[in-house]
């Protein structure tokens, strides 16, 4: 496993290098399908991953590249070649490479790598490799997303999370960066009511996981799952390690 961490590494900060390329000049932005932007550096990172990866024969499923079935696939690298493409779009800096290995509809294996910040984040099975220093007297925090916030999560946090914590803070970030901070217990909560997919999350909660994290449905309070029919996530929350 530790070859498939180091080559899953490899292959965000090489995408990553392609992204930066593409961030530093003019750019085209399309509209997929289901309205949601993508451009040149998505492709060009997507591409770069699954290079990288073939050598360890495991399937490639990526938001740019998806197979036609992924029902037979036991374990498959899941890949979000640049999560947070409107940011990316919007020059904020707040973007990522995801690569995930999910297997038997876990994720084991996550890496989130952040080009401009030029941070990486990873795990594998349950071992965070990097430990934090965590901030015991900050207040409450609560993350939502910078582009993406909805009513509903102004209505979960006043509801469910305020009268917990009165003095709680609220914190917008974009991407994987929210998870990132859950990990290192620089937040405590993330609430997402927006539409995400198994790639935008299946890294990220590896590496939550293996912190001490969860990320959990709002509807049944369950964690999320992988492999499903299709690829859409419900609203959940992650939740930091207590």
């Amino acid at each position: 496993m530790k070859q498939l961490l180091e080559l899953a590494k490899h292959a965000a900060f090489e995408a990553g290098k392609a992204i930066m390329e593409v961030y530093a000049q003019p750019f085209e932005v399309y509209t997929k399908d289901d309205d949601s932007p993508v451009t040149q550096a998505d492709l060009r990172a997507s591409n770069i991953i699954k290079e990288i990866l073939k050598p360890t024969g495991i399937p490639f499923v990526s938001e740019e590249d998806l197979p036609p079935d992924r029902s037979q696939f036991e374990r498959y690298w899941l890949v979000d070649p640049l999560d947070g493409t409107v940011e990316f779009v919007n020059r904020n800096g707040e973007f990522t490479v995801n690569i995930a290995l999910i297997d038997n509809k876990q994720p084991v294996l996550g890496v989130i790598y952040a080009p401009v910040l030029d941070r990486m984040w990873n795990a594998e099975y349950g071992m965070l490799n990097e430990s934090f220093r965590i901030d015991k007297k900050r207040p409450f925090t609560v993350l939502v997303s910078r582009s993406h916030r909805t009513p509903e999560v102004d209505a979960y946090i006043n509801k469910v999370l305020r009268p917990a914590h009165p003095g709680l803070v609220i914190d917008t970030q974009g991407s994987s960066l929210k998870f990132a901070r859950l990990a290192e217990g620089s937040a405590d909560v993330y609430v997402c009511y927006s539409k995400t997919k198994e790639w935008d999350t299946a890294a990220a909660d590896a590496i939550l996981r293996a912190a001490g994290g969860k990320v959990l449905r709002i509807s049944d309070g369950q964690p999320l799952e992988y492999s499903k029919k299709e690829y859409p996530n419900p609203p959940f929350v992650a939740w930091a390690a207590e």
